[in-house]
């Protein structure tokens, strides 16, 4: 028998947009509408900057929720299948360990 055993990672993702008189504001105010108590900030992109000075910031998080995961078969081929048909929507596998 062969167990398959990784670590999944949810693939949430939250959003805030911040606006200000600059850059700077701009992104403080949409880093601070996320929750990043349960998410990771993976990206900032400016949505509009316009002439007057008004700058439209979006911040992106991504969940930091994770749980373990296994599967088990009578060979490698069958137990890693099983384990990734077994991965639920809205979860990856970030990694795996095989014991024969």
């Amino acid at each position: 028998m062969t167990t398959v055993r990784g670590l999944l990672r949810s693939t949430e993702t939250i959003s805030a947009d911040g606006h200000g008189d600059d850059q700077s504001t701009a992104r403080e105010r949409a880093v601070a509408g996320l929750d990043l108590t349960a998410h990771a900030l993976v990206q900032t992109n400016t949505l509009s900057a316009k002439a007057s000075g008004e700058v439209t910031i979006r911040a992106v998080a991504r969940s930091s929720e994770t749980r373990p995961h296994e599967a088990t078969g009578p060979n490698y081929a069958a137990a890693i299948a099983t384990y990734r048909q077994s991965i639920p929507e809205g979860w990856i596998s970030l990694h795996i360990v095989v014991d024969d």
